[in-house]
């Protein structure tokens, strides 16, 4: 389970990943530590992604509301059924005290490899 976690906040990267390569960002804005670790705690490698042996990333722009929700404004997926795992996961994220800086949009990659579990 902790390298769960630690694939986690691994997948973040540290740095903003862009959404596709057609839709680059003209500049990534580094993802606050503190919004990394909340990603990290709410997504797990899915049951079903380990019993189907199921491998892929996703990559999203995010960014947080007024009311301090996340928003997923784009997501693309190596596997579909990883990108619903994702926007379902995050759907009603709640980030309390945070850096991430309200409209700003961020862009993460999560990445779903089974030889890292």
């Amino acid at each position: 389970m902790k390298k769960v976690v630690v694939l986690m906040v691994a997948i973040a990267l540290g740095l903003a990943t862009t959404v596709s390569a057609t839709n680059s960002p003209k500049e990534a804005v580094k993802l606050p530590v503190d919004f990394k670790k909340e990603i990290a705690k709410h997504l797990k490698y899915p049951k079903f992604a380990k019993e189907n042996l199921i491998e892929g990333e996703v990559w999203m722009e995010v960014t947080l509301d007024g009311n301090s929700k996340v928003k997923i404004i784009d997501l693309s997926a190596t596997n579909p059924e990883l990108g619903e795992y994702v926007k379902d996961k995050l759907s009603d994220l709640t980030i309390e005290k945070t850096n991430f800086i309200v409209g700003t949009s961020y862009y993460l990659k999560v990445k779903f490899d089974l030889f890292e579990l």
